[in-house]
């Protein structure tokens, strides 16, 4: 039976260092009243923004899959068939 003590000594540990650093962070309620909230997440989406916007002009996704040697190439293999457009 003295694994179940030692289990049960850890197990009571962890919860006190739960309880204890659970205890030094603020709840929810503490933080943020209902406007605060709603003005803290329309800066976080629109600073979100802002952030995609700047990254996109410097970082340029490439295609690997995209053959530029050979990207005037015709790659269809029904060549002789021609869509028709109606409109």
């Amino acid at each position: 039976m003295t694994l179940l003590k030692n289990s049960q000594r850890r197990l009571d540990a962890q919860r006190e260092i739960i309880k204890h650093f659970s205890q030094l962070l603020p709840s929810f309620n503490d933080l943020f009243d209902e406007c605060s909230w709603y003005m803290f997440f329309t800066c976080l989406v629109l600073f979100s923004f802002l952030v995609a916007f700047i990254l996109s002009r410097f970082i340029t996704i490439v295609d690997v899959d995209y053959d530029y040697k050979n990207r005037n190439r015709r790659t269809n293999p029904f060549t002789g068939i021609r869509r028709t457009r109606f409109f």
